[in-house]
């Protein structure tokens, strides 16, 4: 019989996974400290950087997506006793940052002066578009941050990115205070001092991972981050491996691509609710918000279970990667259901945080009850989605993210939110119905393929993860 849980697989989750979760917080910590601090310069700037990280999120997670594939690779390697082919992929990873991050900038740049074609107000555009044109000169360094990130879970070194990701908050938030208000004789820039803040905190992460890196003794013999002119393997390996290159980005990409339709149907909705007022917009502001938070758990979980599947399956432990996967879906339900009755228990509580009007508490307490659902099948398809990853399977993923969010949860989600084609109207609430729609049906698709993959023998497993 095989085993479908194990306490000592949760411990490791546990100990490779809490360093992941407070990480992802700290991410979380900085977009609320620069919303907050903008909005206290003005509700225009607040604004302005709110529409132009409507722009800047989708885009950005497409680029940082392509990167995905690093921490399976790296923990495969790692898990077969590969540590210098490790070393080899991060650089090829920071040669794909380059190319990458050349290619989003100039977009970013090119949108910053054309904001006006959202809708916006001059001034509002020009806010906007300077908030892009700041904050865009700190791509390369998040994303040198995430090559370096990914290299170190690989080796199932997580609490580095935890302690760096809290110090880039320490970081921001002075930052952002000297820039946005213009303190120690600076000009009080608003928005565009919160992208400059941004940018620097960014290069801050990146720095601070390369110093770790070239300090830690366990990797210094492997120079991570360059490769030794006069050393006998840096021959062995080309110094611009494209095909390498091209393995990450045709497995990577799948996943950046899902990414991109899951931000951008959140964007779409905020847009379409619009019509239907200010109360409906707050509601749902409220519920998304507090659902993004909450997100963080499952997100944790998924991104330790591609660390801990990719091992098991590089050390050739075919079985223990199966309990892994199984593991992690288990533990996935039970914080799933927890988060769902503390959801549903402290609704009240939890919107009085984000606002005091009546109408605004009495809708996003409501809103609660689908998001409380919305966990638990959201729990799911993260962390199958993470299981995926570690087998190195994604190129069903985005196909699977396009049906269910644009083909499913887009037209389901209007129809039931702003006609009476199927209910009468159900206005946000009707979204969240569709959410829940297309998570399932996501879900059922991961978990099938999941299945798929522990019903194939060891060979075939082989054969897969290594094309």
């Amino acid at each position: 019989m095989p085993r479908f849980f194990s306490w000592t697989e949760a411990r490791r989750f546990y100990a490779i996974g809490l360093p992941i979760f407070i990480a992802q917080l700290s991410q979380v910590g900085m977009n609320f400290a620069d919303t907050a601090m903008t909005g206290q310069a003005s509700a225009e700037d607040m604004a302005a950087v709110a529409v132009a990280g409507s722009i800047w999120a989708p885009l950005s997670l497409l680029g940082l997506g392509s990167l995905l594939a690093l921490p399976p690779l790296t923990a495969q390697m790692a898990g077969g006793g590969d540590r210098h082919g490790a070393a080899h992929l991060l650089r090829q990873g920071i040669w794909l940052t380059c190319g990458i991050s050349v290619l989003f900038m100039s977009l970013f740049y090119a949108i910053s002066w054309r904001m006006e074609a959202f809708g916006l107000e001059p001034n509002l555009a020009r806010l906007a578009g300077g908030y892009l044109r700041a904050i865009l000169w700190g791509l390369p360094g998040f994303m040198l941050f995430v090559n370096q990130r990914s290299f170190l879970e690989g080796f199932s070194r997580t609490r580095p990115a935890m302690i760096i990701g809290m110090l880039g908050l320490a970081f921001n938030v002075p930052c952002n205070y000297v820039l946005i208000y213009g303190k120690f004789g600076l000009p009080a820039l608003g928005a565009v001092g919160c992208g400059v803040a941004t940018a620097l905190c960014y290069w801050f992460m990146a720095l601070a991972m390369c110093y770790y890196l070239r300090r830690d003794p366990q990797y210094r013999d492997l120079h991570p981050l360059y490769a030794p002119l006069f050393s006998r393997r840096a021959f062995r390996r080309p110094r611009f491996d494209l095909a390498l290159i091209w393995r990450v980005l045709r497995i990577g990409l799948p996943s950046a691509l899902a990414l991109f339709f899951e931000v951008s149907l959140f964007a779409v909705t905020a847009l379409l609710l619009a019509p239907l007022g200010t109360v409906a917009v707050a509601g749902h502001q409220v519920a998304t918000n507090f659902g993004t938070l909450m997100f963080m758990f499952p997100l944790a979980l998924g991104m330790t279970a591609t660390i801990r599947v990719g091992h098991s399956l590089g050390a050739a432990r075919m079985g223990q990667a199966r309990v892994a996967a199984r593991t992690a879906l288990g533990l996935s339900v039970m914080f799933a259901l927890v988060i769902a009755v503390c959801t549903v228990a402290f609704r009240y509580g939890i919107v009085r945080i984000y606002n005091d009007d009546p109408a605004v508490t009495a809708l996003a307490a409501h809103l609660l009850f689908y998001a409380a659902c919305y966990q638990v099948v959201d729990g799911l398809q993260t962390v199958a989605l993470g299981v995926l990853r570690g087998y190195n399977d994604t190129r069903i993923i985005s196909v699977i993210c396009f049906v269910a969010y644009w083909l499913i949860g887009l037209p389901l989600g209007f129809a039931l939110a702003r006609t009476d084609w199927i209910v009468p109207a159900l206005g946000p609430a009707g979204f969240w119905i569709a959410y829940i729609t297309a998570l399932s049906f996501g879900a059922c698709c991961y978990l099938w393929r999941v299945r798929f993959l522990h019903r194939l023998d060891d060979a075939a497993i082989r054969a897969r993860v290594g094309r």
